[in-house]
């Protein structure tokens, strides 16, 4: 139910130019603070030349697309929302595969752990980014040709976290078992954030939503939002 929600309040979102101008902002940090953080760690504690060579590209990648959506947002012209810290997935997804997010970054997290988070973030993304790219086109097809860009670097980073966690496993089962952990956290953490983001940018009143449609989008929305992100209703919506 909330994915059909989401799905079509994306495009509500992406309508209005201080909608996208927060997505953009959104993947900005996403790209520059949950992951590199990781990335940095993994350079501290590897002393494999091939594994640092691989994590350096693709740390280089996300610094880059980072740059890629900031170019996008100074285009779309309007200064974004800031993003809440609650809506940074890793602190999630850590809370929910037993931890918290510093430990990713701490070095309690194995190199094996670290390349599982990075793969099951990056999957995310293969499958999101392109439902961004397309709402975001009819509006601004310039960004979302960007993001399609970053899809396909995104495609190339799965295959590098698939083979570098498989290479620090110490057998097939842990790898699997550990797999199975971080999917099923990292679903749980993108929920909440869904949930989280939809109400934060309905009560910012980001989106492109007016009179009665903004009212049901809030009484939708409200209902399945975490309690800190729960719309307040509108005098006269």
């Amino acid at each position: 139910m909330m994915d059909a929600i989401a799905r079509l309040y994306l495009g509500r979102l992406l309508g209005s130019p201080r909608g996208r101008a927060f997505m953009l902002h959104f993947m900005v940090q996403a790209e520059e603070g949950d992951e590199l953080g990781v990335f940095d760690t993994l350079l501290s504690r590897v002393d494999d030349p091939e594994l640092n060579k691989l994590v350096r590209v693709h740390r280089d990648d996300e610094t880059r697309h980072a740059a890629m959506l900031r170019e996008c947002l100074q285009r779309n012209g309007v200064d974004p929302e800031p993003v809440p810290p609650e809506l940074h997935v890793v602190a999630r997804i850590g809370h929910h595969a037993g931890g918290t997010g510093e430990s990713f970054v701490d070095g309690r997290a194995t190199v094996m752990q670290m390349y599982l988070l990075l793969q099951v973030i990056e999957e995310r993304g293969v499958r999101q980014f392109p439902k961004i790219a397309n709402a975001m086109r009819p509006f601004d097809p310039e960004s979302a040709a960007v993001i399609d860009r970053i899809t396909r670097d995104e495609e190339r980073h799965v295959k590098y976290a698939k083979a570098i966690s498989r290479r620090y496993a110490p057998d097939d089962a842990t790898l699997e078992r550990e797999l199975a952990r971080f999917r099923a956290a990292e679903r749980r953490a993108f929920e909440e954030n869904g949930r989280a983001l939809l109400a934060f940018s309905l009560s910012r009143g980001l989106d492109a939503t007016r009179g009665l449609e903004r009212l049901a989008w809030r009484l939708l929305i409200s209902r399945n939002a975490p309690a800190s992100f729960r719309p307040a209703a509108e005098n006269g919506a």
